[in-house]
């Protein structure tokens, strides 16, 4: 029966003296100091303990202690995050995903026709992936009686799990709480509409098992008994933007619950099972296209996610900047080979994937030559590939480019120890594309600032990345930084899209959503986790 009560169950722990830990700070800090960082760079982490759980019920274990102690856990995945989440800035412990990669099993969902999987969070989306691939399921993992193992090995194309985020070394458990996406979530979303069932440990130290569907809120409330008490939990009233967006906690009147835990950045309870949905794989042509102005690719991208029939699967997007950055370096990267075979006075270029079949290989390219035609640009002069050895020199273009941005800011951390680059993680809305792209041009080149911009163009969601060469620089930066913030808001966006808020953008949560919005949202950290137990300042600041 769908309703908004769930009841909390009161499961079996191990005996804590049995779970794998290091205890100490000068140990942790001298073995395995990689644990207190993420790939933020953000400096100041330490432990008192690091947990390496099995399962479910060393999860159990660790929060019954670390509660009794009024110990904060900070809750870590494969860290690559780059907003601190998983730095452990208060202290405490640190709850390691690294054992935690079983695959539990299959099944089948007669109602939507799809597959599903079952996993443990720790296990990361490349292992996932290979384990799709190669249909690594024995007879033990068919969740019910009917034998799904066989049935999923006999589809000929084989399945994927559709949400690509750019790091496929990140951990389904971590994706999940940061509802990351990438730039498929163009035609599939982020990680919220795939996850299917989640198993939540709360602060009580009980479970949550949460079936989407299951437990849809009643005039705007969730009810929450525990073995302790009944926890009401009012949804916030702050309207969340209709562009993509993974700022602060999922709010809407009539929200399923599993979704209040996806995308929560851990700071409600600690995922110790997921149920994904899996597709199967595509067949997909790769294109990429090269423009001579920024507008004729804008231009172009609008036009082709008009095209519903073309069901496009993502489309992303390199600037002027990204291609002289590229040209700079393709003499001494054997890597960038192929940027000779893109026309010198391409500024603009968008790579894209299109779904086919035998029967519609040709009118998709006559509607793709018609299009690319009325943006002043051809698709005989840009790239096409069938398959994934073709599809290599596409991934290499994307990802040379914040490789050499890395590389740069690293040498001039050689002068200026504290120097970083400035990444933007903004979203518009569609009729504000050519809007937001525009402001971060003008704004920038009045001043001497370096630039590269590049993304997911068919979210309208870009990644602006600056390049100070001082601290001078940096500073300014964080200035056009917070101003490029509120102009999203402005058009109807959000202050972080993918990589969620972490430690450290509070501020642009507030310019997002108000003090107001800030304050509900901390309301509902307070009801499930009074003592702030689970990764203390993620979000916003923690008082208790």
């Amino acid at each position: 029966m769908v309703g908004n009560i769930i009841i909390s169950q009161r499961e079996d722990c191990s005996p804590f003296e049995d779970v794998r830990a290091i205890k100490g700070e000068e140990a942790i800090l001298s073995t395995h100091q990689d644990y207190c960082i993420d790939e933020s760079k953000l400096a100041g982490g330490y432990a008192d303990w690091l947990f390496f759980p099995k399962n479910e019920m060393d999860i159990v274990s660790i929060v019954n202690r670390m509660k009794e102690d009024k110990t904060p856990i900070t809750i870590s995945g494969a860290r690559t995050g780059i907003v601190g989440s998983a730095v452990p800035t208060s202290g405490g412990a640190i709850l390691s995903f690294d054992d935690m990669k079983l695959v539990k099993g299959i099944s089948y969902d007669e109602d939507t026709q799809k597959y599903f999987v079952r996993i443990q969070p720790g296990l990361t989306l490349e292992e996932l992936a290979d384990i799709l691939k190669y249909k690594r399921f024995s007879q033990e993992h068919n969740l019910d009686e009917e034998d799904w193992v066989q049935a999923f090995k006999k589809v000929e194309r084989g399945h994927i799990f559709p949400v690509d985020p750019t790091e496929m070394t990140a951990t389904v458990g971590g994706s999940i709480a940061a509802n990351a996406s990438g730039g498929r979530s163009f035609k599939y979303g982020a990680m919220r509409p795939w996850v299917k069932h989640l198993r939540v440990v709360i602060e009580s130290g009980e479970v949550l098992d949460i079936e989407r569907g299951q437990y849809i809120a009643v005039d705007s409330k969730f009810i929450i008994k525990t073995s302790e008490k009944d926890i009401e939990i009012d949804i916030p009233t702050y309207k969340m933007p209709e562009a993509k967006n993974a700022a602060g906690l999922y709010a809407k009147p009539d929200m399923d619950l599993i979704d209040l835990f996806i995308g929560s950045e851990g700071i409600l309870g600690i995922i110790t099972e997921v149920d994904l949905w899996l597709i199967e794989k595509p067949e997909v042509l790769t294109n990429a296209l090269f423009f001579k102005t920024e507008e004729d690719a804008i231009n172009f991208v609008k036009k082709l996610r008009s095209i519903e029939n073309l069901d496009v699967e993502y489309i992303e997007f390199l600037d002027e900047n990204a291609f002289n950055l590229l040209r700079s370096r393709r003499k001494t990267n054997p890597e960038l080979a192929n940027i000779d075979t893109i026309p010198e006075d391409t500024t603009a270029a968008t790579f894209f994937e299109i779904p086919f079949s035998d029967d519609t290989f040709e009118e998709i390219f006559v509607k793709l030559d018609e299009i690319a035609t009325e943006s002043n640009t051809s698709v005989d002069s840009g790239w096409s590939a069938l398959e994934d050895n073709e599809r290599d020199k596409f991934r290499r273009i994307r990802h040379a480019v914040p490789e050499i941005v890395n590389s740069i800011i690293s040498k001039r951390k050689a002068t200026y120890p504290n120097l970083h680059k400035l990444g933007t993680d903004m979203s518009v809305t569609d009729n504000h594309l050519q809007d937001i792209m525009t402001f971060y041009h003008q704004t920038l080149k009045e001043t001497t600032l370096e630039y590269v911009i590049w993304g997911h163009i068919g979210d309208n969601h870009v990644h602006v990345n600056i390049l100070p060469k001082n601290m001078e620089e940096l500073y300014l930066g964080k200035q056009l930084y917070k101003l490029f913030a509120k102009k999203s808001v402005e058009f109807g966006g959000s202050v972080s899209a993918e990589h969620g808020i972490g430690k450290l953008k509070h501020e642009y949560l507030e310019i997002m959503y108000g003090e107001e919005g800030v304050e509900q949202m901390r309301s509902v950290k307070l009801k499930l986790d009074p003592e702030g137990l689970f990764n203390r300042d993620n979000v916003f600041a923690f008082i208790g």
